[in-house]
């Protein structure tokens, strides 16, 4: 067991009683497995803290965080594990708990995430604010594990944070990186050399930071999310940063990321702008030692 008084370091999943989690907890396990980190199992309860803190779970709670964390066991044994509770509101506690991980999972019932205020709140409350790349798992989600990992390039500040934390999923996973650029339906053709040129400066580095990923680059002409959605054909995850062009002023979660999330077949990343930076300031990093 880990020391309940470490913060999360490695993943951190939300388990709540929805079959949503289901997917959630078994996605977390095997990637807590291929990065070889610890992972946090945690379910937030009702309460006041400004500052959750990681709790031994009792009764109810404990029968639930034992189930999912038996079914860890089932698809990655040799994960360390931590079965924990947190109180307040879900959203800030996930975000709290989750401060120093290297990534949050949560699980998605699909549409609804749309249609329930509540649920929409939540997760945009999450993937806003996370200080790590947040993965939302669609309870009705392919099994595409040899499929490639699609990032969505918009030419935003999030976006180049994206494309890097894509690539080393990728990397990862032995997966080729699909860099997808999305145009405006209607406009002139230097409209979509100045896309295929954003594209490719979006990826120009990953070649020599990843030499083992093969690059494919592509641009489309329509809605954004649409065209991000129907991209995705056959993928296993989508990269997406939280605010890209066109979001509305002040707000931490932008409409396509929203669109994507609730409608995309496949797991779904989402870099928030601290996320993003952070992968922004890391790749600046590996780029300056290398020179």
């Amino acid at each position: 067991m880990i020391d309940r008084t470490e913060p999360a370091s490695g993943v951190v999943v939300g388990v709540d009683g929805d079959h949503a989690t289901e997917g959630a907890v078994e996605w977390a396990a095997r990637e807590a497995d291929r990065c070889h980190v610890s992972l946090d199992l945690v379910q937030v309860l009702p309460g006041s803290q400004t500052v959750p803190a990681l709790q031994e779970p009792t009764g109810r709670a404990h029968a639930l965080l034992d189930q999912a964390r038996r079914r860890v066991e089932s698809v990655a044994p040799g994960v360390a594990v931590r079965i924990s509770v947190v109180e307040g509101g879900v959203g800030a506690a996930l975000v709290q708990v989750a401060e120093r991980a290297a990534l949050l999972v949560i699980g998605s019932s699909g549409p609804a995430i749309d249609v329930n205020p509540t649920v929409g709140r939540t997760v945009a409350h999450v993937l806003g604010h996370a200080a790590c790349p947040v993965i939302v798992v669609p309870r009705l989600r392919r099994d595409d594990d040899g499929g490639p990992v699609l990032v969505g390039v918009d030419g935003s500040p999030d976006a180049v944070g994206a494309v890097d934390f894509a690539a080393d999923v990728a990397d990862r996973r032995q997966a080729t990186l699909v860099a997808l650029g999305v145009g405006p339906r209607l406009g002139a053709p230097t409209l979509e050399d100045m896309w295929r040129r954003q594209v490719a400066e979006a990826v120009a580095g990953i070649a020599e930071e990843y030499p083992d990923v093969p690059v494919r680059e592509e641009v489309r002409r329509g809605n954004p999310d649409h065209e991000i959605v129907r991209g995705a054909s056959g993928a296993q995850l989508i990269v997406l940063g939280s605010r890209g062009r066109g979001a509305i002023t002040g707000a931490l979660l932008g409409s396509t990321s929203q669109a994507v999330v609730s409608q995309a077949p496949c797991p779904v990343a989402v870099l928030s702008p601290r996320a993003a930076d952070a992968w922004t300031r890391r790749l600046r990093s590996a780029a300056g030692t290398s020179s």
